[in-house]
């Protein structure tokens, strides 16, 4: 009698479709221990299906957040290394900012474009503190004949000024005062 229970046990299981009828049937079948026993199977499994599945929460969880780290740690490198080229380019320009304004090019610059010559020694004239005070006095004598007429200031930017003085020194015209 048993075998044929767990006959029609199996050929019920394997061929009837999953619907609440057929549970039903499965269970009259069932003596009331073997339902008790399954019942109690299935809750004796709930906590370690419960507890697998919270491992593997935490695993996928732990796999995301290495792959962040990962991400951010490459993109760290990346910003590191364009720092350095950055860096590298900016000595790179200011190495050529430095040959480029250094006092030999210049004045080479000054001699063949601009066409300016050093000054013939002959032509520099040097003044003494008695001269210069003499202009003073006549510049302040005309000042006071003339109230009216004012020197007015020039107005040059500095580099306008710079390339006048170079040129009054390379043409020979330069003056210089002693103190």
């Amino acid at each position: 009698m048993a075998a044929s229970r767990s006959a029609q046990l199996a050929q019920s299981y394997f061929e009837q479709p999953v619907d609440a009828a057929w549970r039903r049937q499965r269970l009259e079948l069932l003596r009331p221990e073997q339902e008790q026993r399954l019942s109690k199977r299935r809750w004796e499994a709930l906590p370690f299906a419960l507890l697998t599945t919270v491992v593997l929460a935490a695993a996928f969880a732990y796999m995301c957040m290495d792959a962040q780290i990962g991400l951010a740690g490459r993109e760290i490198n990346d910003i590191q290394a364009q720092i350095k080229e950055e860096q590298a380019m900016t000595m790179r320009t200011e190495l050529e900012i430095g040959s480029l304004s250094s006092l030999s090019r210049v004045e080479s610059y000054a001699q063949l474009h601009l066409g300016m010559v050093y000054p013939d020694i002959k032509a520099v004239h040097y003044l003494d503190q008695q001269v210069s005070n003499m202009l003073a006095a006549n510049m302040a004598a005309l000042q006071a004949k003339e109230p009216d007429i004012e020197p007015k200031p020039e107005r040059r930017t500095f580099t306008a000024a710079l390339v006048e003085l170079i040129n009054r020194c390379f043409s020979g015209t330069a003056l210089a005062v002693e103190d």
